[in-house]
Order: C-alpha cells, then sequence, then structure tokens
C-alpha cells in the first residue's frame, strides 16, 4: 500500500499534529543552543557570516523536512525519530500498519 492512500483517523491526525510539533520544537531548540553557542565565539566579521551561512543551511534542511502532507508523513516520522527528535513512542495511536512502515 503506498503512503498516499493510507487514511487517517481524526485521532491519528492529532497525534500526529502532537509528534510533528514536538519534533519541530525540539530541533528549533538545538539550533537555538547552537547559535547562543556560536554568538559567543563572534570574534571577527567572518564569524558573522558563518552564523549566517549556518542558520541558511539549516533553514533549507528544516524547510525541506517538515513536509505535514499525510502523503509524506510517515517517511518524515521515519526520518524525525532516526534522528532523534521523536521516539516511536511519541506515535503511539497510530495504527499498527502506520508504525510498520514508520519502522522499516
Amino acid at each position: 500500500m503506498y503512503s498516499n492512500e493510507i487514511k487517517w483517523s481524526s485521532s491519528e491526525k492529532k497525534i500526529a499534529r502532537d509528534a510533528f510539533d514536538k519534533a519541530y520544537q525540539n530541533e528549533i531548540e538545538e539550533i537555538e543552543n547552537a547559535i547562543k553557542e556560536k554568538v559567543k565565539k563572534l570574534e571577527m566579521a567572518s564569524d558573522i557570516w558563518s552564523l549566517h551561512d549556518y542558520l541558511t543551511k539549516r533553514r533549507k534542511e528544516i524547510d525541506r523536512k517538515y513536509d505535514y502532507r499525510y502523503s509524506q508523513l510517515l517517511f518524515v516520522f521515519r526520518t524525525l525519530i532516526s534522528q532523534n527528535y521523536i521516539s516511536v513512542n511519541d506515535l503511539s495511536g497510530l495504527s499498527e500498519e502506520k508504525i510498520s512502515i514508520i519502522q522499516k
């Protein structure tokens, strides 16, 4: 079965949204902490541009990764779990079929 053929119940949509938002917040906090450390170490103008490059890179990664289309969401969750922004426990309540696809 293709992920765009999978139906989502309203309770699964709520679970998915909560897990998605949790992962996003976890990653944003990680970026925020990295920025604070980088700012403390600013010494030269080139350090400012390095910080800019870091933020640009992370923004692109975030924009590519966080795709809330239901046809993509199971693959998004697979990535978020592998990068430790959420755990499979955060998806408790999704169907066994969805969990199986995520864990492949």
